[in-house]
């Protein structure tokens, strides 16, 4: 049992767990780092200011029960592409990939159906990244579109 704030994985990690969520909430998000100018005024005439580290957090979907997350440890580079975070107190089953890959390629009507599902799952996230991406940008620029 994860509580609220609980990171199931971080971004840039190795991935090596499939994950399903039982229940709960789990967003998916993507993490960077932003330089800010940060001012100090100590005395009326002095201003201090320097640049900053930021850390910030776009999410970019939510997972919900019955639904799964970390494709990347079954395809691609093999490293984690967002950060999950609990959002609540959730239930996770972890599954080791290799031993899942190991499954799908000892049935291939199992692993067909599978990667069909997961390539839907990957297509949606990928959209859903693309349009917070374009919101953030109009956000950013305060412009009507992009």
């Amino acid at each position: 049992m994860l509580e609220a704030e609980d990171v199931v994985f971080h971004h840039e990690e190795p991935a090596e767990h499939f994950y399903g969520l039982l229940k709960g909430e789990v967003d998916l998000s993507i993490v960077f780092t932003d330089r800010v100018l940060k001012t100090e005024i100590e005395y009326e005439e002095s201003i201090q200011a320097s640049l900053v580290d930021e850390e910030k957090w776009i999410v970019v979907d939510t997972v919900y029960p019955d639904q799964v997350f970390g494709w990347a440890s079954l395809v691609g580079p093999g490293r984690r592409t967002v950060t999950a975070q609990c959002t609540e107190a959730s239930r996770v089953i972890a599954i080791p990939a290799v031993e899942l890959k190991t499954m799908l390629q000892d049935d291939h009507s199992l692993g067909y159906m599978i990667m069909t599902k997961l390539s839907n799952i990957i297509s949606n996230r990928l959209k859903s990244r693309t349009d917070k991406l374009i919101e953030t940008w109009v956000e950013a620029f305060d412009a009507d579109k992009i």
